[in-house]
């Protein structure tokens, strides 16, 4: 059982580290190239690498005491896949923009049901990265600039996508490539975190 826990947070820190290179990577090449339907590869990509990740810093964070981890953890993978999920939608956008059907581009964009059961709720990623980030700094303060870096790649990810700031998207996609490159060994090496008895369940 230890030797499948021990592979699991291994695999778990390796997608944690590389999906956020994987999302950066596909934002800058649709920035340099426009061509959203690759890069709603590699959005698909990036978030499927995530779930492992986030369920294996969930784990971590959950073990050394952090009830406020559990919540973060499961919006964050919730939003996740809604990440993946939506870049079906994307790519229906892709093509249709590629055949130049902008006018329907434009009617799915405006279907409130379609965008609320889609796009909306991609909005829980953001929030349970911040949960966690509070959970792990409430766990072990020396890790404050793990979780600065989350926090703010975080905030800066809705910022981007929702308000259309390539800016905002390329900063958010910096910090949290930082910020998992740090998690990813944390979740590899849980003994880093420090674990007090103290906390256990005071948050």
């Amino acid at each position: 059982m230890e030797s499948t826990l021990s592979t699991f947070l291994r695999i778990g820190g390796g997608c944690a580290i590389a999906a956020p290179i994987v999302i950066l990577g596909g934002d800058i090449f649709r920035a340099l190239t426009g061509l959203d339907f690759i890069w709603t590869l590699a959005f698909w990509s990036g978030f499927v690498l995530f779930v492992p990740g986030l369920i294996g810093f969930t784990y971590v964070l959950a073990a050394a005491g952090s009830r406020l981890a559990y919540a973060g953890g499961a919006l964050a993978v919730f939003g996740a896949i809604a990440g993946a999920s939506m870049q079906v939608l994307f790519r229906v956008y892709a093509v249709l923009n590629e055949q130049g059907s902008t006018q329907t581009v434009d009617q799915l964009g405006q279907t409130f049901k379609l965008v609320a059961s889609t796009q909306m709720i991609g909005i829980t990623f953001p929030i349970g990265l911040i949960l966690l980030a509070i959970s792990l700094l409430i766990i072990d303060r020396t890790k404050w600039l793990h979780a600065l870096l989350l926090t703010i790649g975080a905030v800066a990810f809705p910022i981007g996508r929702i308000g259309g700031f390539t800016a905002a998207v390329m900063i958010s996609g910096i910090f949290l490539t930082a910020a998992f490159s740090f998690i990813g060994d944390l979740i590899m090496r849980p003994h880093k975190i420090a674990t007090s008895p103290s906390l256990k369940g005071a948050n």
